[in-house]
């Protein structure tokens, strides 16, 4: 039986459609892979000396995926809708399986729950160190993408429910910093793994269209850095072009440019056409 203080530290998921939202500074940076072999290894080191190192237990096989973390973003967006409700909600998540990946626009079968088990699993095992939040001084912090989780079944293996903690990290950013920003349920339907990174990167720096109203620039060489692509660069390269001709994102609209140091991508807010 729990606590009191555990039951107060327990957050029930909502039911029903949730604004979705997303931690900003994990926006820019990798934390994650965007291939679904992942590697067991990333390290980035950004342009003002942020850094990010990511690996994995040796049982999850590699690093969670950026498919992996519609879970977080579910568990972000959770906690988020709660604090926009008045409550205070503690880390940990009360949830049925059914829900979350119905939410997420997964399947429901058999199959899709092995596959969110092997996901969730993932996020547990991946751990990262990072100065991303140092606030101006040297803040080196450690964290698993999950802090824990609890998934109950019947004799068959079926789900019944399940708790899953986020890490503090993250948790301190939705209630006490507010560090989220909202995205496109639209999201969801990107299925390529570059088109959800560049999405994610546009949504961070491009922004709604007012505060940058040309957008935001960066130069191939560091999306390659920033994408955490094991692929070299010149694949690399030949991929973002694919993917700005291909212009999936909701929102925003990519093109290259000449640039300086090599060439450039151009992320804008879609300017309606009246």
């Amino acid at each position: 039986m729990s606590t009191p203080k555990e039951q107060l530290d327990l957050f029930v998921a909502i039911i029903g459609d949730v604004p979705l939202r997303d931690d900003r500074e994990m926006m820019s940076a990798p934390m994650v892979s965007l291939a679904k072999r992942s590697p067991k290894r990333l390290e980035w080191e950004g342009p003002s000396g942020q850094s990010v190192l990511i690996t994995a237990s040796e049982e999850t096989g590699g690093i969670a995926t950026i498919y992996d973390f519609d879970i977080i973003l579910w568990a972000i967006s959770q906690i988020n809708a709660g604090v926009e409700r008045g409550q205070k909600p503690g880390p940990t998540i009360t949830f049925r399986p059914y829900d979350l990946m119905k939410s997420i626009g997964h399947s429901t079968g058999g199959k899709n729950y092995k596959q969110f088990k092997a996901a969730i699993k993932r996020l547990q095992g991946t751990r990262i160190e990072t100065t991303l939040r140092r606030r101006d001084k040297d803040r080196n912090e450690v964290f698993n993408l999950l802090a824990d989780y609890t998934l109950e079944e019947d004799d068959q293996g079926r789900p019944l429910g399940a708790q899953m903690t986020l890490p503090r990290w993250i948790h301190r950013a939705v209630v006490e910093g507010r560090e989220v920003l909202a995205i496109s349920p639209l999201y969801f339907e990107l299925t390529r793994g570059l088109d959800r990174f560049l999405y994610r990167l546009a949504r961070r720096h491009a922004g709604n269209g007012i505060d940058n109203r040309d957008g935001w620039v960066f130069t191939f060489k560091d999306l390659h850095k920033r994408s955490g692509s094991p692929a070299p660069y010149g694949q690399f390269a030949r991929d973002l072009r694919s993917a700005i001709k291909r212009d999936a994102l909701p929102t925003y609209s990519l093109s290259e440019e000449v640039g300086a140091n090599g060439p450039l991508v151009r992320m804008e807010w879609r300017r309606l056409l009246l």
